[in-house]
């Protein structure tokens, strides 16, 4: 996850936008679930522990999406977001629940569609009623 960090101080915005950034954390968030899931082994640990470079980018570059373009809603839309901070709340008593009923190894499926609906915020939904010029 450091590592990551480091790579979005030196990259963001100088080589890529947190848009770009946003997307290339959900793919790799994708990709590593699905290593997780269809491997086993210190192979399968060692792509929990990249989900750690995925995450790292996904907040510093939501934000900035998210607050562009609301004016005088910045206060409110802020704490909106800060809210959506509880999915990381909410998801690892499920993922537990999955894995009483399936196990640890296949209740990492419950990551999948968080990476695809994040991956989905940064092609199209950030633009979502905004206006264009914003």
């Amino acid at each position: 996850m450091v590592i990551g960090y480091i790579i979005g101080i030196i990259a963001i915005p100088k080589f890529i936008n947190q848009e770009t950034a946003l997307k290339l954390c959900a793919i790799a968030g994708i990709l590593f679930t699905f290593g997780i899931v269809f491997t086993s082994g210190m192979t399968s640990l060692y792509f929990v522990a990249l989900l750690g470079l995925a995450n790292s980018l996904i907040w510093p570059a939501i934000w900035p999406l998210a607050l562009k373009g609301v004016g005088k809603f910045t206060s409110a839309a802020s704490g909106i977001l800060v809210m959506g901070i509880a999915g990381g709340a909410v998801i690892p008593p499920l993922y537990g629940q999955l894995a009483h009923a399936v196990g640890a190894h296949q209740a990492y499926w419950i990551a999948l569609p968080c990476y695809l609906f994040i991956l989905f915020y940064a092609t199209i939904g950030h633009k979502a009623g905004k206006k264009k010029n914003s």
